[in-house]
């Protein structure tokens, strides 16, 4: 899935509901982690969610993301789990 906020597209790695709002996780260039985008702040340019995800804790999360534990780390910024995703989607062939 790609989203596009009002300066770059976005790799989609998760959707998540809060408070009956629809919030995205992505990776922005400038950041080594994932941020969080509000749905009615971005445009959905590919809708179709690709790879291995799962249902967990009120979103479908991209597997590796749970699996791993790295969630809350890339959250953070933590440059050792973001090396390690990265790691994980040069596995896939999803980043060069």
């Amino acid at each position: 899935m790609i989203v596009k906020d009002q300066y770059e597209k976005i790799d989609v790695f998760a959707i998540y509901w809060i408070g009956g709002k629809t919030y995205f996780y992505g990776f922005s260039k400038g950041y080594n982690g994932l941020l969080a985008y509000n749905a009615k702040d971005v445009e959905i340019i590919d809708p179709v969610m690709t790879g291995d995800f799962v249902f967990y804790d009120d979103g479908v999360f991209f597997k590796p993301l749970i699996e791993e534990k790295l969630l809350d780390d890339l959250v953070e910024g933590d440059e050792i789990a973001y090396k390690r995703f990265l790691e994980i989607l040069k596995e896939e062939g999803r980043k060069e």
